[in-house]
């Protein structure tokens, strides 16, 4: 990577490398010289819907379209093509170096201080509120509310064809899907791949998304329900709340839409089982949707006053979090010293990997009994300072 990196950019001879956790692209590793940091990631996982180009297009129009955002995103430096015997590979491979990111990614502890909550939602209310006509006009995807609609439904129909869903569950998410008033609003650009590994963070705000290939204007309920899968259910009524003051002009069932499509999740990992022919992964799909199934009902006499399926202000999270890739190390020819300095801030390089949570049944976070209230949560808790833009760079 070190070889590769250096005849790519004029100017920039690496010393020192660091590895990286491989996240979903596949090597990646922190290289530097006297005077600049880059990331080195050759991308021997492609996203299955964005590819390199399309990244670096999406930055372009990030740039155009919030120079005055509170957070940063990956910007390309250079790209280039090697061959696949380099990293083993089918095809060829390719090699971007990026910027590194301040901060670090979210990983697997939810985010449960309500400073961090709220900036997220600062954040992706920023990114919902422009325009959608530069996002279009490059040639991303575009999803009005008819098609969504569509789309949902459709794996619905999916779903119930395998026999694997509980019948009070399929009757529940088609009453809820096909109500008209649901699906009344403007579509918006969306980042479209949030997770545990493209949220960074320090210990107070949100410092940059990445993974931003995916960009296209559509729901911005999909966001918000990918986000509430990364927040502790401590946290989520904050979130939400954040989000509608940052966002008024929101249409008035984004939430309604984004914990929907939260319960959803569960349904897509039958349906990726089932494209799959994983019996086993069929099987606990199904185990998990049956769960989510008594989870649901079970609650609902409980809230004897709500009309929408036990909704209230309680709040769901999503249970399919996506798997990191397990990254190699390659052996090489001789390396240039290994980067002993521990001083990197807010870049990446500290972070060693951790053991991902268990999976978790949307709505079972709160463990009180089933005539008992959601608990109360305390807004006001851990106040936020906005004042410090990005952490210092190494």
């Amino acid at each position: 990577m070190t070889a590769i990196a250096a005849t790519m950019l004029d100017g920039f001879a690496p010393t020192k490398w660091t590895p990286l956790p491989p996240l979903d692209d596949g090597v990646r590793v922190l290289l530097a010289d006297d005077r600049q940091q880059l990331v080195a990631t050759a991308q021997t996982h492609l996203d299955r819907t964005a590819d390199t180009g399309s990244a670096a297009e999406a930055g372009r129009i990030y740039d155009a379209m919030y120079p005055h955002a509170d957070f940063t995103w990956p910007h390309l430096r250079a790209l280039t093509e090697v061959d696949a015997e380099y990293f083993g590979t089918s095809t060829p491979t390719t090699v971007t170096l990026v910027d590194p990111l301040p901060g670090a990614p979210l990983g697997d502890v939810p985010i449960a201080d309500t400073a961090r909550a709220s900036s997220l939602a600062q954040a992706l209310a920023t990114l919902h509120s422009a325009a959608p006509e530069s996002v279009s006009e490059a040639g991303f995807p575009v999803e009005d509310p008819s098609r969504s609609q569509f789309l949902i439904l459709e794996r619905l129909d999916q779903a119930a064809s395998t026999g694997r869903v509980p019948s009070a569950l399929l009757q529940h998410w088609e009453e809820e899907f096909e109500k008209v008033a649901l699906w009344h609003f403007l579509a918006t650009p969306i980042h479209g791949s949030i997770d545990e590994m493209s949220v960074y963070t320090d210990q107070e705000r949100v410092l940059a998304l990445s993974e931003i290939g995916r960009l296209r204007v559509a729901d911005p309920a999909v966001d918000l329900a990918a986000a509430s899968a990364l927040i502790d259910p401590a946290a989520l009524s904050t979130f939400f709340e954040e989000y509608r003051s940052s966002r008024p002009r929101a249409d008035d069932h984004v939430v309604a839409r984004a914990e929907l499509l939260a319960e959803f999740a569960v349904l897509d990992w039958l349906l990726e089982a089932v494209d799959s022919g994983d019996e086993s992964a069929i099987q606990d799909a199904a185990d998990l949707l049956a769960s989510f199934n008594d989870v649901l009902f079970a609650a609902a006499p409980a809230t004897g006053s709500d009309s929408g399926g036990g909704r209230g202000e309680e709040t769901v999270a999503d249970s399919a979090a996506a798997s990191a890739a397990a990254g190699d190390d390659s052996p090489g020819a001789p390396r240039p010293e290994r980067s002993a300095d521990s001083e990197a801030g807010g870049v990446e390089a500290a972070i060693t990997e951790r053991q991902r949570s268990d999976v978790f049944i949307p709505r079972a976070r709160p463990t009180a009994d089933a005539g008992d209230a959601a608990p109360d949560i305390d807004p006001a808790s851990d106040g936020q300072d906005d004042t410090g833009r990005q952490s210092d760079r190494p």
